[in-house]
Parts: structure tokens; sequence; C-alpha cells
């Protein structure tokens, strides 16, 4: 019988645990000894003792188990004699006399006597004797009283005695086996209303052999449930040890033949490892030299190939011979290793740098030295190229950015030493950027090398490329006029036609110069300076060049002071939108409205955008502002379509963000976020901002399927081809104010002749800076689409805005009441 008991699952805790260690040690002993898996070192053995592991655990469940079973029959068989003696003590008293009213009778008293007797033994709890009644209901004869708690008194009713005839309610299978005449006993114990007991049965036999009566015997639950657990725990150890002795056979058995395996193993690397020396002293290609009293001793075949001799003339050969004059000798002793350059000489007398690594040896019982001996000349080679590398620019040749600060601070020293001025020009090539996107770097590439190298060419001056495209010259013993005269040099070069593939291609050159010690006395100060003059000179269009001044370094600390106000002012919004409506001429009424950027400056208040305006698309941040114009413009338009559905907001795009690739995308999620209607922006463009058709075309179609509508702003002013203007997808031309101005003068034909194109091609025309009442009549005369400026209403705040637009239409609807 199976048994949900502690012992099994110890066992098999056991078990694991067991295997568990094995496992583990077995891969010490691997990692200690072998270095492979350890079960790879006796797969067999290790087979063996998984099936033994297996077996183990089954016969020991099995072995429990048997171990119970025994222990309960043994049990079984000390209650039956004991039940037997029980048995024939009451047939001897005269027990069958005994009936329901068995209590008046003397022998009764006898038979409890006994039974009170047997309760004494230590194994039964109680005794009492049952018969049949006519009607076949059990019931006591005879029930002594029983201390079923085992505290030494009879305590409560229910451990007093039974009255005879009293009726059995319990029900046994056991029983009824003992009335046919045999013994029975449960097989588990049960719990009633007098405790954890287990019962056996025995008949009690009428001199004429029949069952007149049965015993009953309850022996404790708890001594009988104790007996069997010794049999279990018995039969888990004795099993648990002889798995543990199979376990120990089984590591023994792996640690030898891990030794065994690990032995012919060593045997193998080693007889491996001497033959492969062998072969590398002969492989390697550093030459090896044993030379002992100044002579060679031996050699191997990479020192023959290296020094041009084969081994018989190296033998015997002198040490000295093969050092070159004045190079290290060879043959002072060292007591250390040593690592040293030389110089060695080949048979052909060639010589070339060499590496030497020696030792000192004892070798057959004399004093030798071994050298490894290594070819350096491809690494001399390539120290050289690394350090020209270092000091050179790629493309051009001429010392790079690192070089020629160096150089500026040796012509420093000696300018310091000698008392004499020196001079610094930082050069910028201009129009590079403009042929590397038309033609393409490697043009642009060519364009640069060629000034380059007449540059270099220059006498009195040292030239080497900053960066992309600039350079930084430095002349020695330079006075002003001197710095002044290598300057138009430089430039006289730049401005000469430069033929790259059969194409003349011009630059222009802006250059800075600064003067020790005037302007600096160390040279960061000195090229900074330089720096700021090659500032200024970009304003100009043509090749020039100054000398730095203080007022140079003031406006350029003012610009980065803009610049940093600037960053502030968009943290701070300290930004507004103003807004200047749009008219529609032939009804007077506001259709849009363009959004005007203003700076409220907390110190300087109102900032002109023509001077903040330039500093951000120079620093890169008419980025961030021109997303905060859109993204303002986008709310506030949205906010009022409700009363004015109708209404549209112009935005102008500065280059910088017209190029960029995200701002599409960009876009689309400013008005997703927003939530205005596409169709309710206006995007203004310049005419240099399509110069580059091909690519224009590209953005505005990508703008145009966002569904916004694209004004081309200041038309006339720009440099766009009348050919490309109705392939470019715009809805609207706005005529700068210039021409507005001179409505009376030459200009008068070119303002009716825009208007008309603008209808030819099917777009609307806007006039920009009407300012009085004739402009707006004679634009109204010549059939202009619509118009703004202060005639009309300046530029307002957006609060004021609101109160026009709403004046506005109070006015319309009373004129249609009239």
């Amino acid at each position: 019988m199976m048994s949900n008991q502690l012992e099994y699952i110890l066992y098999i805790l056991g078990l694991f645990l067991t295997v568990g260690g094995v496992y583990v040690y077995g891969h010490w002993m691997a990692k200690r000894h072998w270095g492979g898996i350890p079960w790879l070192a006796a797969p067999r053995l290790t087979v063996v003792f998984a099936t033994v592991s297996l077996l183990f655990l089954g016969a020991g469940m099995i072995y429990i188990n048997y171990a119970e079973k025994q222990e309960h029959r043994e049990y079984e068989e000390a209650a039956k004699q004991i039940a037997g003696m029980i048995a024939g003590d009451l047939v001897a008293m005269g027990h069958e006399r005994l009936d329901e009213r068995a209590e008046h009778l003397p022998a009764y008293h006898v038979v409890m006597a006994v039974l009170e007797r047997w309760q004494h033994y230590g194994r039964v709890l109680s005794v009492y004797t049952l018969k049949k009644n006519e009607r076949g209901e059990l019931y006591f004869v005879a029930a002594p009283a029983t201390d079923y708690n085992r505290n030494g008194r009879i305590d409560g009713q229910k451990e007093q005695a039974v009255p005879p005839g009293t009726v059995y309610r319990r029900h046994f299978p056991e029983i009824e086996e003992a009335f046919r005449g045999r013994f029975a006993m449960e097989q588990h114990p049960t719990t009633d209303e007098w405790g954890r007991s287990i019962s056996a049965f025995m008949p009690i036999r009428q001199p004429d052999g029949t069952v007149d009566a049965v015993v009953g015997i309850d022996f404790d639950a708890k001594t009988y449930e104790q007996h069997l657990q010794r049999g279990r725990q018995q039969a888990m150890w004795t099993m648990m040890a002889m798995f543990l002795a199979s376990a120990v056979a089984y590591l023994l058995a792996l640690h030898q033949q891990m030794e065994r395996k690990a032995l012919a193993v060593y045997k193998k690397t080693l007889a491996s490892n001497e033959h492969r020396l062998r072969r590398l002293a002969e492989m390697t290609m550093e030459g090896l030299i044993v030379y002992a009293h100044g002579k060679v001793v031996e050699v191997n075949e990479a020192a023959c190939r290296l020094l041009g001799y084969s081994e018989s003339e190296l033998i015997h050969l002198p040490i000295g011979d093969l050092v070159v004059d004045g190079s290290m000798k060879l043959n002072r002793p060292h007591e250390e290793p040593e690592r040293f350059e030389i110089e060695l000489r080949r048979k052909d007398g060639t010589a070339f740098p060499a590496e030497i690594v020696r030792r000192r040896y004892d070798y057959e019982g004399e004093k030798v030295t071994v050298a490894a001996v290594r070819d350096l000349t491809e690494q001399k080679q390539n120290e050289e190229r690394i350090r020209y590398i270092a000091n050179h620019d790629e493309l051009t040749g001429l010392p790079n950015k690192e070089a020629m600060y160096k150089a500026v601070e040796r012509c420093l020293a000696e300018a310091k030493q000698h008392r004499h001025e020196m001079a610094v020009i930082f050069l910028e090539v201009s129009g590079i950027k403009t042929i590397n996107d038309f033609y393409g770097y490697a043009v642009g590439d060519e364009v640069l090398l060629h000034l380059a190298q007449e540059w270099k060419e220059k006498q009195g001056m040292a030239i080497g490329r900053w960066s992309g495209n600039e350079f930084i010259a430095v002349v020695s013993n330079s006075t002003h006029q001197k710095a002044e005269e290598m300057a138009k040099q430089l430039i006289e070069v730049a401005d000469e036609p430069i033929v790259v593939n059969g194409m003349e291609l011009y630059v222009t050159v802006n250059i800075g110069i600064s003067v020790y010690p005037k302007d600096g006395e160390d040279a960061k100060t000195l090229i900074r300076k330089a720096d700021i003059a090659r500032y200024e000179v970009r304003k100009k269009a043509a090749s020039d060049f100054l000398f730095f001044t203080e007022p140079m370094a003031i406006r350029l600390h003012e610009k980065m002071a803009m610049e940093r106000d600037l960053r502030r002012a968009l943290e701070n919004e300290e930004f507004e939108l103003y807004y200047q409506p749009q008219i529609r001429l032939h009804d007077q009424q506001v259709i849009g409205m363009e959004a005007l950027i203003r700076w409220r400056h907390p110190e300087k208040g109102m900032v002109s955008p023509s001077l903040f305006i330039p500093v951000a698309e120079q620093t890169g941040m008419i980025i961030p502002i021109n997303e905060w114009v859109i993204r303002t413009a986008c709310e506030q338009t949205k906010q009022l379509l409700d009363r004015f559905p109708d209404l549209s907001v112009s935005i102008n795009l500065s280059p910088y963000e017209f190029e960029s690739r995200r701002f599409v995308d960009k876009l689309a999620r400013l008005l997703a976020d927003a939530g205005l209607p596409p169709h309710h922006l206006d995007l203004e463009i310049t005419e240099r901002m399509t110069m580059d058709t091909e690519r224009a075309l590209d953005i505005l179609s990508k703008l145009k399927g966002l569904g916004v509508t694209i004004s081309m702003d200041d038309f006339g002013t720009g440099y766009s081809s009348l050919s490309y203007l109705t392939d470019l997808p715009i809805d609207r031309l706005k005529i700068d104010r210039s021409f507005v101005q001179h409505i009376q003068g030459k200009k008068d034909v070119i303002l009716p002749a825009i208007i008309r194109l603008g209808h030819n091609i099917g777009v609307k025309v806007l006039a920009e800076g009407v300012e009085t009442e004739t402009e707006a009549a004679y634009l109204q005369g010549k059939r202009c689409d619509e118009a703004q400026g202060y005639y009309f209403s300046p530029p307002l705040p957006y609060d004021e805005l609101v109160r026009f637009l709403n004046e506005q239409r109070v006015r319309r609807q009373a004129q249609e009441l009239t």
C-alpha cells in the first residue's frame, strides 16, 4: 500500500540532491583535472550511473512501500496473538453464558476483570466483546471503562463502562469476517468519538466450535503508525546508503577516467607544442641568432633570408660583421633581457633598421645569447607616412590645422626673440558650396587643390589648410605693407578663372589679417582676430582683405550677444506676432493677413526684424524661431475661423527652413497640432529660393500635397527665369512695394505687366506697400486682385486685429442693409 508519508518525499529529495552533488563535483573534477565536459570522460559509465539512479528511484519507492507492508503484517500478527489469548481467556471464563442481561451474572464481573487487565497492555487502547441479538444487531456484552486520553483517570461519560446490551453502532467489515470464524484487522487507522485507533477482531468459539461472540481490540493508532514509520525510515536509509555507495563508486571511476584522459591530452599537447616550437623557429618571420664569444653559433631560416646569407655562411661568422659601425654592439654582457634598435648590414652591403630582443641562456653547458631580429624598414616607412598624414591635409598636401597652429607658434617665438613683426592671414574661399552643389564635390576639390598649389608657390609665407574652405598663412618678419602685398597676391590668384574639365569656374576669397604685437602676443589670439577680420570681409561681394581693428571685435561681440538674446527670447516668450490685413480690392473685404514677427526686448524695447533676422539666419536660430511663428500663427488663426471662416494667414519662409529636409513633415505636424485646415495657411517664398528649379519643384510639390497655398513674395526683384514660372506650383504673386511706390514713374509699365502675367498664368496678384488712396485706386483700375499696406491697416497685434476684423464685418453688414 502506498502512503503519502514524509519518507517518500525525503527519499526522492535525497536522491536528487545526491545526483546534483555528483553533477557539481563532476564539473569541479573536470575543471581541475581534465578541462572538458566531465561526462564525456566516461560516457558508458555515466549512462550506467544514470540508469542505476532511475532504478534506485523506482526501487526505493517500492522497497519503502514493501517495508511498510511488512511492518503492518508483523503488527497484525502480534495483534492476532494478543486477540487469540484474550479469546482463550474469555472461553475459559464462560463468556458464552453472557448475553444482554450479563451484568447480573457472576461470570460477567470475572470477564470484565480479565478485559480490564488486557487494557493495561501497552499497545491496547480498549477491549470489548460483541454479540448479535435476534434482530441481527450487534450489541456490547462486556466493555470495561477505558482511559482513552491516557491520563490515568476515567474522565467523562464516554470513558465509562458500556452496559451489556448497548447496540454497537459502528460498522466494520472485519467484524463480519470475525463472526465467520476468521481473525480480521483494519488496514488503516480510523478516527471516531473515542479517538484515533486501529481495530482487530477475533472470534470467540463455543465448545462445539461455533462462533458465539467476537472480541474487539482497539490498538493505539499512534503506536501503530510509529511502528510503520520506523520500518519505512529503515528502508529509506538502507536504499540511500546503497545509492550513496554507488554514487561514490561512480565518482571514483569518473575521477580515474578523467586522470587517464587528462594525461593523454597532456602528452599529446606536449608533443604538439614541441613540434610547433620546432616549426616556429623555422617559420617565424623574425630571425633568431644564437651567438657566444662574439661568433654566431646557430641561426634559423628567417635570419638567413633577412641577412642574405646561407646558414653555413652565418655559422662562426663574427657578430660584429653584421652590425653597422656606430650601432649598439650586441656582445656587451647583460643579466636582464634587453630590447633596442640598431642598423644591420646584409651580405650585399645594404643596411636596414632592425629591432633586437636578446636574452642570455645556458645552452649545452655554456652561456649563449639568443637574439630575435625584426626588420623595421616597413615600420619606419609607415611611421614616416603617419607623421606626414598627421601634419598634412589629405587633399592639398598643405600643412593641416594642427601643423599650422604650431607654425604660428614657432614664427611668433622667433618674432619675439628678434623683436620684429609677423602677420597671420586667414583666408576663406567663397563660392565652393555653389560649385559643389552644381558640379559635385570632385570639381570643388579640384578648385581647392588648384588654389593650394598656386598659393604654395608664393615666397615669403607658409600656408596651410585650416578647414574645408579655409586656409591660414603666416608671414614672418612682416610689416604692415608686406602683409598687404601678400594678401593682394593671394587675391590675384583666386580672381583668375580656374579651368576644371573644360569649365571656367570663379571663386572669391575673403582675407583677414592680424599683426604681432599690435593685435596679440599669442597664437590663439592672432588667429582669432584674423578670423574676425575675415568675417567682416564676407559682407563684400568681391575678393578683398581687411586688417583687424577693435570695432570689428565689438561688432562680432554684439552679434554674439544678439544670438544669446535670441535664444533667451525664445525661451522667455519675448516674441510677438503682428498681423497685416490683406484686402480683396473689388469689394474691400478682408481675405487674409500676413504674420510678422516682433521682438519686445525687456531692456531695448521693440527690436526691428531687420536687425535680428539676419543674425538668426547666420546662427541657425531662424529654424526654431520660424517653427514658433508657424505654430503661433496657426493656433491664433484657428481661433478666428469660427467667426471669420474665409480668413487665411500668410507666413514668410526662410531659405534655411525651405531647404530643410524635415520641413514638410514638421509643417504637417504643426498643422495637425493646431487643428488648422491646410488651405487656410499660405507660405511665402522668394525668387531666390527657386534658383535651383528642380529642387524647388520637388519641395513645393510636397508642400502642395499637404494642401497649403504658395505665394511668390517680392516678385520682380529676384533672379528667377520666367520660363520656369509656369512650372512652379504657386497660387499668388506678391508685387514688391517698390513698384507700387513708383506708379507715376518709369515703373508704371512694369506693374500692369506683372498683373497681366499673373492672370495669364492663372494665379492671383497681391500688391504690397499700398499707402495712399491713389495707389489703391490705381491698382483696382489695373485689375489687381488683392493688396495690403498702411492705407488699409498697419500690422496689428492679435487683439487689435480681432477688433479690426469685427469693425470690418459690422461696416460690411451696414453697407448690405443700405
